[in-house]
């Protein structure tokens, strides 16, 4: 069976959040994701997408990943996010089926109205972010789930 590929369009772009969620290295290609809209979550540093008409989400897409990295993408993403499969836009015009984390509809009211951006995120977020992952969600750790 073919894995499908990984579209990330929130923190999961930087190498390292991959790499600590999972505890493995990939490199990834620019992507598209056309008729999303993406806005941060309140209160925190991290964003959701939703459908949108006439939007799109710029992102990275990742190949390659283990059953077991992608367990650990489940256990990370939490009970807000669904994975779903989507047509995502490659840089050379080609259209790729891939897997992304999308805020469940039913948890939509968690977004705010502002609009995420991922270079603001390792400018002003990352740190936040990082110490959120390690103090917040131990318990990932504790269960072993990462």
């Amino acid at each position: 069976m073919e894995k499908i590929a990984l579209f990330c369009y929130g923190t999961l772009q930087s190498s390292l959040v991959m790499k600590a969620v999972t505890g493995q290295e990939f490199s990834g290609q620019e992507a598209t994701l056309n008729n999303w809209a993406r806005f941060r979550v309140r209160d925190s540093e991290y964003p959701g997408i939703i459908p949108q008409q006439d939007s799109l989400v710029s992102g990275k897409l990742y190949w390659g990943l283990s059953d077991e990295a992608m367990k650990k993408l489940d256990a990370f993403e939490g009970d807000k996010y669904e994975r779903v499969i989507v047509q995502v836009a490659k840089a050379d015009g080609s259209y790729e089926d891939a897997y992304v984390y999308a805020i469940k509809e039913d948890c939509q009211q968690f977004l705010s109205k502002d609009p995420w951006d991922f270079d603001r995120f390792m400018q002003n977020g990352l740190e936040k972010f990082i110490h959120w992952f390690v103090e917040d969600r131990r318990d990932l750790f504790d269960r072993g789930d990462l």
